[in-house]
């Protein structure tokens, strides 16, 4: 055989159409990586502890659930380039098969990047709650997405650059006309391809040979709650976080004694008694403001270099604090915990789920019952993140947002009115409402795009200050200004002040709340002179904890439903629930435990261990911790699931009826 007939067959195999398709996949497969190494290297404080070593395996670890997305996505793709029919080499249908390619595997690896920025804010990869967000109508979708675009332009060249190298391969990796696609071999060669394709492209789907195709969940087998992100792909959690939304009664423990009921007693701990104005109805000011952890703060911080907060910080020296934990990541989340003392226990947040039209009561509630006048404040659209509809569903009757401001001299153009303002809004509003009122205002300046109004003149030593931290400064200036207003009005000394965030702050900075527990940090404060004296204690509260505590402290006795505690009872035990990345976690203040629900996964020693580094589960259980997690997490979904989510509809003790309306079953392990 000569030479050139040699090299002729050797350059006709490379050509082959499935030789073709592993070049077209293998690309997709070396983009998705990429954007693996993006998510991790954009975002290395998160993973403070990852070594080169444990990254390079989680790298590979990932790999299969890439090659899930890669073999669903390129179905068409796959049978098209193993068919053993001469045609498939025309022009009109490779084109066809070409757009396809190009566009599922850009959107795909588009989606990919697009959550290198979205997780530094969330703390968890994308699901689909994020296009329910960008459906709603009452956001500035587009004034929102074009900050983004400029702020994080290197992001947006990287998938230009990645749509055009796609196009690229679609063109490099066309099948030519060939004269050998009628001969006998040629068509043997494409069904053994077919033969050999089908079966791989079934497990690739599946994620293996294993019996079920694989979960989110089950990135927990190869690596740390904490890591988890590493090891997923964003199309994986998009197609998947969505099935999460219908929760699975649970029978993890039998004959439980959770109850999440709370009876309110009068204090018996903080507050001083005042008889002689025990019968004045006490008006109560909830103020949350927008992503201010305590990282942000000085009174938690006094050695940081940046004192941001300086008004917070001698407001908080004047309350009774606690050491707070938000009990999600996302605003959206903050309001079901604070006003109903429901944590956010779904993958996907309670207003947005299909349990939303689930009866359900918060402190609001309550006082209404006791005569106050409700009412939250928000300067964002009408609508926003569906805060007016709930707020009215657990109690507060009345919301005042942009529309009702009715001034957008004051708008940021991004989010809704700036806080300075707005906050002097709130306090004159306060005018116009009948005593006894519960008031409720919830801050948004210091967000990204964090814009600052004109003129707002910031400190001269400002100049290593990120763009957050120079709003969380503009927003303490207006809460100064709030209480400046506030201490003229008639009300004010007859006022408990409250004091929280929504959630910690997404950019970190100190090591220390750069951790699963850290992250979570917020201030949970009460101010009251008078009649709660200062004190710091370092007990953990949560934000479900801050209802039943209000309805204490204004001496409202009532039976509520609640997955919190009263602060101010002392026989209530601190506990802390929260979920993320297919993790449940659990803290008594002392220990933390995660856990996927069933079992737990890591331990840790929060009184040795602050930065949450040395999984101790190989040495320490806690059983009796895990125990109220799962407690508490049956209590949830069976509850969730059977529309049992207010005190009346509680007494019959559904989570302790693990065979309702079904036939007896086994024991399940545990």
């Amino acid at each position: 055989m000569s030479y050139y007939t040699k090299k002729k067959k050797g350059y006709n195999w490379y050509k082959k159409p499935v030789m073709l398709l592993i070049y077209r996949l293998a690309a997709v497969l070396l983009l998705f990586s990429f954007c693996r190494w993006m998510l991790y290297l954009l975002n290395t404080s998160f993973f403070p502890n990852l070594h080169l070593f444990e990254s390079l395996r989680l790298y590979g670890c990932g790999l299969r659930f890439d090659l899930i997305v890669l073999a669903y996505l390129n179905i068409p793709v796959i049978l098209y380039y193993t068919l053993p029919f001469s045609w498939i080499s025309n022009r009109k249908p490779q084109l066809i098969i070409d757009i396809y390619y190009v566009f599922v595997n850009s959107v795909a690896v588009t989606l990919n990047l697009v959550d290198t920025i979205y997780f530094r804010f969330i703390g968890k990869r994308m699901t689909s709650e994020l296009f329910q967000f960008f459906g709603d109508k009452d956001e500035n979708i587009s004034g929102i997405i074009g900050q983004l675009a400029i702020d994080y332009w290197y992001m947006v060249l990287f998938s230009i650059l990645s749509i055009m190298l796609i196009i690229v391969i679609s063109k490099i990796t066309r099948i030519r006309k060939d004269e050998n696609t009628s001969k006998k071999g040629w068509i043997i060669w494409q069904c053994a391809s077919l033969l050999i394709m089908a079966p791989l492209t079934i497990m690739g789907c599946r994620g293996g040979t294993q019996k079920k195709p694989l979960k989110m969940i089950d990135a927990l087998q190869y690596t740390e709650p904490h890591h988890v992100p590493i090891v997923l792909n964003t199309p994986f959690t998009i197609a998947k976080g969505g099935k999460s939304q219908t929760l699975q009664e649970l029978h993890l423990v039998e004959n439980s004694t959770y109850e999440p009921i709370i009876g309110i007693n009068a204090p018996t701990r903080f507050i001083t008694p005042d008889n002689e104005n025990d019968s004045i109805p006490d008006n109560v000011v909830l103020i949350i403001l927008e992503s201010f952890g305590q990282e942000m703060i000085g009174y938690y911080n006094p050695d940081h270099a940046n004192h941001l907060t300086p008004f917070l910080d001698s407001l908080l020296q004047q309350s009774l604090t606690f050491d707070g934990r938000a009990n999600g990541r996302r605003s959206i989340e903050s309001l079901p915990s604070i006003l109903s003392g429901l944590p956010s226990l779904m993958e996907v947040d309670f207003p947005t789920s299909s349990y939303f039209g689930n009866d359900l009561h918060g402190f609001g509630d309550n006082l209404k019952a006791h005569g106050y006048k409700t009412s939250i404040f928000h300067g964002g659209n009408n609508g926003t993140m569906n805060f007016d509809v709930f707020s009215q569903h657990v109690g507060f009757d009345h919301y005042y947002g942009r529309t009702e401001y009715d001034n957008d001299a004051d708008y940021d153009n991004k989010w809704g009115i700036f806080d300075g303002p707005f906050l002097q809004y709130f306090a004159n509003n306060l005018d116009t409402i009948s005593q006894p009122f519960a008031a409720i205002v919830y801050t948004l300046s210091s967000h990204h795009p964090f814009n600052l109004p004109a003129g707002f003149v910031l400190p001269s030593d400002v100049y290593n200050w990120s763009s957050f931290e120079k709003t969380v400064y503009y927003t303490d200036s207006a809460l100064r200004d709030f209480f400046k207003t506030a201490a003229t009005k008639e009300w004010y000394d007859n006022t408990l002040f409250v004091i929280t965030a929504d959630h910690a702050n997404t950019e970190h900075y100190d090591d220390a709340f750069n951790s699963v527990w850290g992250m979570y940090a917020v201030p949970i404060a009460f101010y009251y002179p008078g009649k709660i004296a200062p004190n710091r204690t370092d007990e953990m509260a949560q934000q479900t904890d801050i209802g039943a505590s209000i309805l204490s402290a204004l001496n409202v006795t009532n039976t509520i439903f609640s997955f919190g505690r009263n602060l101010f009872d002392t026989l209530q035990q601190p506990a802390w629930i929260t979920f993320i990345n297919q993790t449940y976690q659990f803290s008594d203040g002392h220990y933390l435990i995660q856990s996927d629900g069933q079992q737990a996964v890591g331990v840790f020693n929060l009184d040795q261990d602050k930065h949450v580094e040395n999984n101790i589960i190989g040495h320490i259980q806690c059983p009796d911790l895990h125990l109220k997690l799962q407690e508490q997490l049956q209590s949830y979904n069976n509850r969730m699931i059977n529309n049992k989510l207010t005190y009346e509809q509680a007494t019959d003790s559904i989570h302790n009826q693990p065979n309702i309306g079904e036939s007896e079953k086994e024991e399940p392990s545990r």
